[in-house]
């Protein structure tokens, strides 16, 4: 059987956004106005076919049918599939797919209809009675590791039609024998009709790229052998080098041919595998939603966390679209395959920073998105392979492979690309996020490490914790202090607060995490003076609702260096609000905002050095106001 075998279905690609961005769900997701009436119009054309009466290649014997998934793929053809039901319940493997050209031409139906169903959909038994009778008969109750799921279907089994509860049983965590019994329980009679193991596994090992031989658990169907791990919910399958067709990654042996194609697919799964592992086993979180999932493709009876290989020709490039993982084969010359451990590992982590503090990918969020990336990319393949020098080197065994010893980026030294920043400025929100990343980056690799600024740009001497405690810190403050537009200034207090609560207040990790950013320029170091601001006052007058007036201008102030407070006091009966703004290039943006409901009104926010302002705003009034302001 060959390494490579394609999907039994069309899968839409999904084309990169950007690397936080979560594309919208819908029936057809990106699709037009004009898409969507073009579907509209193969549905009905596919209905009528469906349950045509007589002529060539037309079904017949179908009671109803629901649609369960329509699209036009990328070579611009049609695909409505058909889920088959009796009487509004659906038949257990009864799928249709009707196939459309380019021109919209109904050109026939892929289907494994049943005809003439025939069964009383009313049943006898309950769902959670279905359940019981499964925990009788296969696991008991107290020894299912999740909850079971009962859903109604109609069977055809040895020519008979049975009204069943499909029972899904799971006993998977914390055991040496992992199983997932599927049982089909007749809801007339309370028999069970038929039942099978859903969980087919076995250990494979496969070559890779760069890590030699590797072993991985995959999926079975007795035949063949799947690149896709049913207990960890992991799944890696290829473009083939095209761009619009996914195929099966499988052998006919538990070892797995090692053709380019197969070694790059191994090695996702692999990086897939570690990357799950790292955040199961280090902070407890089930998948990259931290639910199990997301599930992007569903297959051989599981919803994977899915990797996509050797997407087109020669492209340098691998992508978190949301939902899943895409990885290029890399040009021979900029890169080779992007399946690598700390690629994937970012990749990945762009979906964990998706599902958690969401961090806006522009300016000093978007720099703090992809150091994120980076500093969990590099742990995930210190988990795997062990720490030493290269763990701070990102993209190191595909990058340049005619160059050795480079890097696509360096943590412990960013600027030694040519590109990255390493210390802080005012202008850095107009910076590549790629490049800003450098600063929290080396931030890091200074918590975990110690020392110095590699450049001498600072004289703070960091005391390392260790890449362990330096995580947990990190890790902490994406989940549960960080929010979609904190910055450089909002990470070092989120951290802080996050390493009071693992190690406690004044302890060495809250002192390392201080003076690391404070070696990049972000802060004060541990026991520096604390910085006081100056205040001043501000009077003015807003004539009717809806106006607003800038403080102390509409062109601003420098500001920032300090923690900052704004009091505003306008007039009894009055409802203005207060909102603190930041100016980044040419836009302003509120960073604080207060908004009760009478005119007096209170701020406080901590940030880095910009130009900001003040806006008082009457929602509903008029009248004379004082602001003070401390910066």
């Amino acid at each position: 059987m060959s390494a490579v075998a394609r999907l039994p279905l069309l899968l839409a690609l999904a084309l990169p956004l950007a690397l936080t961005a979560c594309a919208d769900e819908s029936t057809e997701p990106g699709a037009d106005s004009a898409e969507l009436g073009e579907l509209d119009g193969m549905e009905a054309t596919a209905r009528e076919q469906l349950f045509a009466l007589g002529g060539p290649g037309e079904v017949k014997g179908v009671d109803s049918a629901r649609v369960i998934k329509r699209q036009v793929d990328l070579a611009a053809m049609g695909h409505v599939k058909f889920q088959q039901q009796h009487r509004g319940v659906p038949v257990f493997g009864g799928e249709a797919i009707a196939h459309f050209d380019d021109a919209g031409r109904f050109t026939g139906f892929t289907d494994d209809l049943l005809a003439n169903v025939n069964v009383d959909v009313q049943p006898a038994y309950a769902a959670d009675e279905a359940l019981d009778i499964a925990a009788s008969v296969a696991l008991p109750w107290d020894q299912q590791t999740h909850a079971p799921t009962a859903t109604l279907w109609v069977l055809r089994h040895k020519e008979q039609d049975h009204l069943v509860w499909r029972v899904q049983q799971q006993r998977t965590e914390g055991v040496d024998d992992p199983t997932m019994p599927v049982l089909f329980i007749d809801a007339h009679t309370g028999a069970v009709v038929w039942s099978y193991e859903n969980l087919q596994t076995a250990t494979c090992t496969g070559a890779t790229n760069f890590y030699g031989t590797v072993s991985f658990e995959c999926y079975t169907d007795g035949a063949s052998f799947f690149t896709e791990d049913q207990l960890e919910g992991v799944g890696t399958f290829s473009y083939g080098n095209t761009t619009s067709s996914l195929y099966y990654v499988s052998s006919s042996t538990a070892a797995f041919p090692s053709d380019q194609l197969t070694k790059n697919a191994v090695e996702a799964q692999y990086v897939g595998i570690e990357t799950v592992d790292y955040y199961q086993t280090t902070f407890g979180r089930d998948g990259i939603d931290g639910a199990g999932g997301p599930a992007d493709l569903t297959t051989h009876g599981v919803g994977y966390i899915a990797s996509y290989t050797s997407y087109s020709r020669n492209y340098v490039n691998a992508f978190w679209d949301g939902a899943s993982m895409t990885y290029g084969d890399g040009d021979g010359f900029n890169s080779g395959s992007l399946t690598v451990l700390d690629v994937g590992g970012h990749e990945f982590t762009h979906g964990v920073t998706q599902y958690e503090a969401n961090l806006t990918y522009s300016g000093e969020p978007g720099h703090l998105n992809e150091a994120y990336s980076d500093v969990f990319g590099a742990m995930v393949e210190r988990f795997a392979r062990g720490e030493d020098g290269r763990t701070w080197l990102i993209g190191e065994d595909t990058w340049t492979p005619g160059t050795s010893g480079d890097a696509l980026r360096y943590m412990n030294d960013p600027a030694d690309d040519g590109l990255s920043r390493d210390y802080w400025t005012s202008s850095i929100g107009s910076v590549d996020v790629h490049y800003g990343s450098g600063v929290p980056n080396l931030a890091f690799y200074l918590l975990s490490e110690g020392g110095l600024h590699p450049r001498g740009k600072s004289t703070v001497n960091v005391t390392a914790i260790g890449a362990d405690d330096a995580a947990a810190i990190w890790y902490l403050a994406l989940t549960s202090y960080m929010t979609s537009s904190t910055n450089f200034a909002g990470a070092r207090t989120a951290q802080i607060n996050a390493a009071t609560a693992l190690f406690g207040a004044g302890s060495q990790q809250v002192q390392s995490v201080t003076n690391s950013w404070a070696a990049v320029g972000v802060g004060a170091a541990w026991g520096a003076p604390t910085p006081t601001c100056t205040t001043r006052t501000y009077s003015g007058s807003i004539s009717r609702s809806g106006r607003s007036v800038y403080a102390p201008s509409s062109s601003g102030t420098t500001a920032g260096t300090y923690p900052m407070t704004l009091a505003l006091t306008g007039p009894s009966g009055a409802n203005f609000n207060l909102a603190l703004e930041r100016k980044s290039g040419s836009r302003w943006s509120a960073v604080a905002t207060s908004t009760g409901s009478t005119s007096t009104e209170a701020i406080s926010y901590t940030g880095s050095s910009g130009t900001y302002r003040a806006t008082v705003n009457s929602v509903t009034g008029s009248g004379s106001f004082s602001l003070s302001w401390c910066y």
